[in-house]
């Protein structure tokens, strides 16, 4: 794999209303993506968002951080940035298997 980029597992979680439980269709399973470190990650929603086939346009969408290991939800990536300008976040990712 190119050192330039990082492979994730992406999965689409409709957080809007958390308490709304009316939807019987269960979240599709993670895909792999591999994430280019070096661009910005508002270039890739667009792309994400479609093959997750979320019903979120681009801009309404985001992405969070959730390591394997913990199965907490960590925080939001600045959409603006590069996930190699996220350091933190970029750590928690290579770290999980």
């Amino acid at each position: 794999m190119d050192e330039d980029q990082i492979k994730v597992r992406i999965q689409y979680i409709n957080d809007l209303d958390p308490f709304v439980s009316t939807s019987n269709r269960e979240p599709l399973k993670p895909l792999i993506y591999h994430f280019p470190l070096h661009s910005q990650i508002g270039e890739h929603l667009s792309e994400i968002c479609r093959q997750l086939r979320a019903p979120h346009k681009p801009g309404d969408a985001a992405l969070q951080v959730s390591p394997s290991a913990s199965g907490d939800l960590g925080s939001y990536l600045d959409s603006d940035l590069a996930l190699s300008e996220q350091s933190d976040e970029l750590q928690i990712l290579q770290a999980d298997p």
